[in-house]
């Protein structure tokens, strides 16, 4: 791979003695002569590393204000300040701000080439740590040991090499990331960059800015931030639970399937983008559809290719498989001894409804670690005791099904009727974190005449509602 370094400098001889140094040493180079003209080029081609003069001429918008833009943009690229107007108060900012190295006028040519080797070597290390404790928090490959985790293990390598889109369905908070970059690191796209869009609770402005990136204009200066998709091309992009963003966005998702091309938001300038795109969706996705909720054109240019993912209390077999796997992990990530499960500990977990799935699970393995056991007994056991008081509750609820159905049969009619309502009622508002919108369309109700079901019920207190459309 060529490593292209961005140089900015004020003074054109200055560009090009810095120019020719790392061209000589076999670096690919672009030059900017200002911050503006800075931008506008890492808009263009993001840089590997940036090669960056304290001073850029008469304003406020200097070497150290475009230090500060990038390592709130761009943390991952390195950057060497250089100055021969240095002070070691200069230095001492610099460095404290997030450059790699500092450097003085006039410069040696080999001791620029040693800082540059040197922050690239530092850039490498901070990747693979990041790698690292990404693959600690969320795994290689699919977890499991039932005939679901079997066939999803199989569609991915029949699915990855394919390069076509995929749409993977499953339950909130189950393994739908690991599956995505499981497929992109067998596919063909695997060198490229993986990146993750999640729709959740997210408004339609910060949807777009985070996806298509944004332009903006000032006076004469054009201040640009890539979006996901200039951040993710040549590589893989998973977007999880498209179905919470509002419909125009989904729309505008829609038209870049079709065109391989978007705009920046406050651009018209067209922008052609090769990427993979995988969508996590819920179980219920025909029936969001079905409503109207989620667009079946976008669906459809989605699911080309689908995995489906059973909720965790599907597989109970996966369990302790599970429990074992993310202890020897969060043990590792936080320096402790891993503990071992009680019998009984496993079948309770193993009989508990997870209405969290995977993530609720990941989550108190790493409670387990951090909060509730101490190292002090290297031999400890995870027993019932030890485990959170929901999921001890919740074997209250293991034969909720028999309890209920045997508790209705002793209501009239008419009680076991508004008893099933209750219960029905509360599970869709679950189902859409209380957004009594969405919950209405699903149901086929008027969000008004819902409302009033929701308070004769006295489900929940009406300041809990929410009544977003878009959100």
């Amino acid at each position: 791979m060529t490593y292209s370094i961005l140089v900015v400098d004020d003074e054109s001889d200055i560009r090009d003695l810095v120019s020719g140094i790392l061209n000589d040493n076999e670096y690919e180079t672009t030059t900017a002569g200002s911050y503006v003209e800075a931008l506008e080029n890492i808009g263009k081609k993001r840089p590997n590393m940036v090669i960056l003069d304290v001073w850029l001429g008469v304003g406020d918008r200097d070497g150290i204000r475009l230090l500060e833009f990038l390592r709130k943009e761009y943390s991952d690229v390195p950057v060497i300040m250089m100055s021969g107007h240095a002070s070691i108060e200069t230095a001492v900012v610099a460095i404290k701000k997030g450059a790699n190295d500092f450097i003085e006028k006039p410069f040696d040519s080999r001791r620029l080439i040693t800082s540059v080797e040197k922050a690239i070597e530092t850039s490498k290390l901070q990747a693979e740590n990041a790698d690292l404790k990404l693959k600690a928090k969320v795994s290689d490959g699919v977890l499991g040991r039932s005939q679901n985790v079997l066939a999803i293990r199989q569609a991915i390598e029949k699915i990855a090499p394919l390069g076509g889109r995929c749409v993977i369905i499953g339950p909130l908070g189950s393994d739908k990331e690991v599956i995505a970059r499981e497929i992109h690191r067998l596919s063909q796209r695997a060198k490229g960059p993986f990146n993750v869009l999640n729709c959740r609770s997210r408004s339609l402005k910060q949807l777009e800015i985070e996806m298509f990136g944004i332009e903006i204009v000032d006076g004469g200066s054009v201040s640009i931030r890539q979006g996901l998709l200039e951040k993710t091309n040549g590589g893989t992009l998973f977007i999880d639970e498209l179905m919470f963003a509002p419909q125009e966005f989904q729309n505008k998702i829609l038209k870049m399937l079709k065109e391989d091309v978007f705009s920046r938001i406050g651009s018209h300038e067209k922008i052609g983008v090769t990427l993979r795109v995988i969508a996590g969706l819920p179980s219920n996705v025909q029936q969001l559809v079905k409503v109207g909720s989620f667009s079946d054109e976008l669906h459809c240019r989605l699911s080309a290719n689908t995995i489906k993912i059973l909720p965790l209390k599907s597989r109970r077999e996966d369990i302790p498989y599970l429990l074992d796997y993310y202890m020897d992990q969060a043990s590792k990530a936080h320096y402790a001894i891993p503990k071992k499960f009680s019998s009984e500990a496993i079948n309770l977990l193993s009989a508990y409804h997870w209405p969290g799935d995977v993530m609720q699970l990941r989550n108190m393995v790493e409670w387990l670690i951090t909060v509730s056991i101490s190292d002090d007994d290297s031999t400890r056991i995870v027993e019932i005791g030890d485990l959170p008081q929901e999921i001890i509750d919740g074997k209250k609820a293991v034969n909720y099904n028999t309890q209920f159905i045997s508790t209705v049969s002793e209501l009239s009619i008419r009680a076991a009727r508004e008893a099933f309502e209750k219960e029905y009622f509360s599970e869709q508002l679950r189902k859409f974190s209380g957004n009594i919108s969405q919950t209405a369309k699903f149901v086929g109700m008027e969000r008004s005449a819902l409302h009033r079901k929701l308070k004769s019920l006295e489900i929940v207190d009406s300041k809990s509602f929410k009544y977003e459309d878009s959100e």
